[in-house]
């Protein structure tokens, strides 16, 4: 499959949200975070996230953050049940297109889409829409027609039993403290998902809305995800985009992965050595299993608040220790 087309999706993210926030915000963090996760199977022709690292990643990644939202904090602090259930993490939809791109087969994307929203978030609505705007970027990038047939099916198809048994263990907060019934929410969130994929609008799936309507309206998207479905479907993917070279590097790789061409085996931490980042001084060089080799370029002191800029090989890093 032709590279730009699959690493399309990813640079219009980058590209808007640098030129929104003038500069990469935590949506291109957690992009990024979650590219260097992913890690091939060495049985089937899958490409999962590496949890272990995911949750290193993210732990590291509180000290250099550019900016950051409930549901993400949720999770890094102590977990609140009412931010897990209810929270919208705006980092999620952007975070689940390295999956989907990395994969050609959907329920290897289905199932690893799932897990990961449960990893900041058990909200029904969230979970259901994350399934079907995957199922949408990988029919897109396969050239199927008739996409919404494919997504009614898939929500009749998606039993909450099933569900709850196949991914109970993958919430972080047990099922038994959802403050209401699950299952009963869970059928009526599908309804309201079929209705938005029969046009019957409401204040739900606001983002599955805007696809469905440049699907079956020629409508332009206001979303980003429907900003790229309109340039899948207008055949207009060769757009030339003003990043850094290192973000398409990024893309390149997530398409090398896509086509197993990468040795899981080079990608794969068997041993952590993840030393204070802070404890280091001016001038020092160290080996971190995320940053590889490092060194303090800059230490700012100022009471207990510690900032170290950290030169590693993918760029330079500030690090704040509050």
């Amino acid at each position: 499959m032709d590279l730009e087309k699959v690493i399309y999706p990813l640079m219009v993210a980058f590209e808007e949200d640098i030129q929104k926030n003038n500069g990469p915000s935590h949506i291109t963090d957690l992009i990024i975070l979650t590219i260097k996760s992913l890690l091939p199977s060495e049985v089937i022709v899958r490409v999962d996230i590496d949890y272990r690292r995911y949750k290193e990643e993210l732990n590291l990644w509180k000290y250099y953050r550019n900016g950051d939202n409930p549901s993400l904090m949720n999770i890094l602090e102590s977990m609140k049940p009412n931010i897990y259930w209810k929270g919208k993490d705006n980092t999620l939809y952007y975070r689940l297109l390295p999956i989907i791109l990395a994969n050609k087969d959907f329920e290897a994307i289905k199932e690893e889409v799932i897990k990961n929203i449960l990893f900041t978030t058990g909200n029904i609505e969230t979970l259901i829409e994350g399934v079907l705007l995957s199922k949408i970027i990988h029919n897109l990038l396969l050239g199927k027609n008739d996409v919404i047939f494919g997504l009614k099916d898939e929500i009749i198809n998606l039993s909450q039993r099933e569900f709850l048994e196949k991914y109970k263990e993958y919430f972080r907060i047990p099922i038994e403290e959802y403050e209401s019934n699950f299952s009963v929410e869970f059928e009526q969130y599908k309804i309201y998902a079929l209705n938005v994929l029969n046009q019957s609008y409401s204040n739900r799936f606001k983002i599955l809305e805007d696809c469905v309507e440049i699907l079956l309206d020629n409508k332009e998207g206001n979303t980003t995800i429907g900003k790229y479905i309109n340039s899948y479907e207008n055949g207009e993917i060769n757009k030339k985009f003003q990043l850094d070279n290192h973000y398409k590097e990024l893309g390149v790789y997530v398409f090398n992965l896509r086509n197993g061409r990468i040795d899981p085996k080079l990608l794969k931490i068997h041993k952590y050595q993840l030393p204070d980042v802070f404890k280091f001084q001016q001038g020092e060089v160290f080996y971190h299993s995320l940053l590889n080799k490092a060194k303090v370029i800059k230490r700012e002191d100022i009471g207990e608040k510690v900032t170290i800029h950290l030169k590693t090989k993918s760029g330079i890093y500030r690090l704040v220790n509050n």
